[in-house]
């Protein structure tokens, strides 16, 4: 498959150091709006106006733009043209953008897989399986402590931040709460806490800039909210490291009596590396899928999960089972 990544922020470049190590994918071209970038494995970029030019060229772009304001314009825009995979992660405007992508994508004949990531994505599936198994009980889902791409991108979308790094931390009493007793669910504003370093154009603007950060719907309001304003050399040095974890609880008891907890673990040493695999996993998918010309615009739920793998049938029903 022949493929372009959009955006080289850590995402872009993480995807990138994978893709060029797969024998079985050609990177064509990285797209972005920045001049003079410069690959350490020799890859060429082009302006993300000229996407158009590589038509017939690639077959599908990963989109590694940020969701708080790119990801919803560039995506319905490139897929009448190239199949698609974003790990786009607003939760509360998910629904109506892949409505949005699957009509376009349909009129098109190609496919969009949206979502695709670790959270949305495969924390999605997990909730999905553990909330279904005793379904009169919910399970808790936990982020952190752990370096949020997401919700760094849109604290740098703040006019007079320079640079940003958000870290999602899970309250610990509420997190040991959730293990050791059945049926508790805390709302997640309860279970995290959001602490935000900001570097600023101008020390002048630090309290417009705060009460924006703190006031900014589906990201840091309603949330127990820390920030700090620190200098860029501070902000550079925490974007070495991008560790996160995840966590999905169930604690239940079948029939009022036989106690059952169902936990998932997930620890990464680098947040966009781990993304990026899972996008990758995508392609897998966009094959099959093109194959059988299901086109439309699908998340990680509307998969079956024999499509996440490049063995046939017979050998994951000999295998996996």
């Amino acid at each position: 498959m022949n493929v372009g990544i959009v955006g080289y922020g850590n995402l872009g470049k993480a995807l990138e150091s994978i893709l060029i190590c797969k024998n079985n994918v050609n990177l064509i071209k990285i797209f972005s709006r920045r001049d003079n970038l410069k690959s350490p494995y020799k890859t060429s970029f082009d302006k993300l106006e000229n996407v158009s030019k590589y038509v017939g060229k690639i077959d599908t772009l990963i989109l590694c733009v940020g969701s708080y304001s790119d990801l919803e314009k560039i995506g319905t825009l490139v897929i009448k043209n190239f199949n698609t995979i974003d790990s786009f992660d607003t939760h509360s405007k998910l629904k109506d953008y892949i409505l949005n992508l699957n009509d376009v994508a349909k009129e098109n004949k190609k496919i969009a897989l949206s979502a695709f990531g670790w959270d949305p994505g495969v924390m999605s599936l997990i909730r999905v399986l553990f909330d279904s198994i005793s379904d009169n009980v919910d399970c808790n889902c936990f982020w952190g402590s752990g370096v949020s791409q997401g919700h760094s991108d849109a604290l740098r979308r703040v006019k007079g931040v320079e640079n940003a790094i958000q870290y999602t931390v899970p309250i610990s009493e509420v997190l040991n709460q959730c293990k050791r007793k059945p049926n508790i669910r805390p709302s997640s504003f309860e279970k995290h806490k959001r602490i935000c370093y900001v570097s600023v154009k101008s020390k002048s603007d630090v309290n417009k800039i705060k009460n924006e950060i703190i006031s900014m719907p589906n990201y840091f309001k309603g949330y127990k909210t820390e920030v700090n304003f620190v200098d860029e050399i501070e902000i550079k040095n925490r974007q070495k490291k991008l560790r996160h974890k995840g966590y999905i609880i169930k604690n239940f008891n079948i029939l009022n009596k036989y106690k059952t907890k169902m936990e998932l673990i997930l620890k990464m040493d680098s947040n966009p590396h781990f993304t990026a695999e899972i996008m990758i996993m995508g392609l897998n998918i966009i094959n099959k899928l093109y194959c059988e010309n299901k086109f439309g615009a699908y998340s990680i739920l509307d998969v079956p999960i024999s499509y996440f793998s490049n063995e046939s049938r017979e050998t994951l029903l000999t295998k996996k089972l």
